[in-house]
C-alpha cells in the first residue's frame, strides 16, 4: 500500500506506537500543525494506514496531488504535474521531458496518481 502525503502540509506522516496505560495504542499522526491523528488503534501499524488512507481519501483532489506525480488528462495521455495552485484548482503539466508545460484545471483529469496505480498503471 502507497502511504500517502498529508492533504494540507505535505509531509509525509509517522506511524506512532506508545503505552497508553492499559496497553500499546498507535496512530499515524503528521506534525504540521493542522493535520490530526487518523485514530488510535491497539491493532497495529497496518490498520492505522488503512485509516489515514480512509482519512486522506475525504480531502478533494487537488489537495493530494503534488509535483512529481502522474495523471491522466482528457486526451488520454499521461502528464507529470509540475506545479499546483490548490486554490484555483489548476496544474501545470507536461506530457514528457522537455516537452512544453501547458496548466489545466482538475476538471480536466480522467484519473488521478491514485486511480492510475490502483490498478497497477493498467486500464
Amino acid at each position: 500500500m502507497k502511504k500517502l502525503l498529508c492533504p494540507l502540509c505535505g509531509e509525509m506522516p509517522e506511524y506512532i506506537e506508545f503505552g497508553c496505560g492499559d496497553g500499546e495504542s498507535d496512530l499515524i499522526q503528521c506534525n504540521c500543525g493542522l493535520c490530526t491523528s487518523a485514530g488510535s488503534y491497539p491493532n497495529g501499524e497496518e490498520n492505522c494506514w488503512k485509516d489515514w488512507e480512509k482519512l486522506v481519501s475525504k480531502f478533494p483532489p487537488i489537495m493530494r496531488v503534488w509535483p512529481g506525480d502522474k495523471l491522466q488528462v482528457e486526451d488520454g495521455s499521461i502528464c507529470e504535474v509540475i506545479n499546483v495552485n490548490k486554490n484555483l484548482a489548476m496544474m501545470d503539466v507536461r506530457r514528457g521531458e522537455g516537452r512544453p508545460v501547458f496548466t489545466i484545471a482538475d476538471t480536466h483529469v480522467l484519473r488521478w496518481p491514485w486511480e492510475i496505480e490502483q490498478k497497477g498503471g493498467q486500464q
